[in-house]
């Protein structure tokens, strides 16, 4: 727990995210399709464990977490083959998605804390992600505040916000749709 506060910059609480938090983020995934996934933010893997818990057989899950505590103690707890981890900024994927050959991503599941972040490196994020995402994928990110929808509005085609008050602290959920698909595709 005293790594975990002692990182809290880049986890942005020290309370991990609750069941209903988790099934609420989760819930606008179609699983049965979905073969690559990247998660920002690992923290102590209740989402990571959720979301392989759901994926398919043949799914890939990518996950980019920055704290070197949360990436040795996801490493030492969760053995699945469809999860690569790598200690990484989520501003590295493009680098990551070319070297991995993953082509489009059906969903992105983000913990980041936007906005304790670098606004210049959120922008960055965000934009990779939107760019990176299949027409018909979803940007899913939760915060504990409304300061980052403007932003997430001025990237994505479509930002439908939801509500948790099951959570320490209450979380909003963020289902962002991208711009890619508003354009019909590539």
């Amino acid at each position: 727990m005293i790594a975990h506060i002692k990182h809290i910059k880049t986890s942005g609480t020290i309370v991990r995210s609750s069941p209903f938090l988790i099934r609420r983020l989760l819930r606008a995934m179609n699983f049965r399709r979905a073969r690559t996934v990247v998660q920002f933010g690992v923290g102590t893997g209740c989402i990571t464990r959720a979301l392989l818990g759901k994926m398919r057989p043949d799914a890939r899950l990518i996950s980019l977490e920055l704290n070197p505590v949360f990436v040795g103690e996801c490493r030492e707890e969760i053995h699945d083959p469809r999860l690569t981890l790598r200690q990484a900024c989520a501003g590295s994927l493009p680098a990551l998605v070319e070297e991995l050959g993953l082509g489009r991503i059906d969903y992105i599941v983000s913990s980041l804390p936007l906005a304790i972040m670098d606004h210049e490196l959120v922008e960055r994020i965000i934009a990779a992600s939107d760019d990176l995402l299949a027409p018909d994928g979803l940007f899913l990110q939760y915060q504990y505040s409304l300061s980052q929808r403007a932003m997430l509005e001025r990237r994505f085609s479509d930002v439908r916000v939801g509500f948790t008050l099951a959570n320490i602290p209450p979380a909003f959920v963020y289902e962002c749709t991208p711009a890619i698909s508003a354009a019909g595709g590539l």
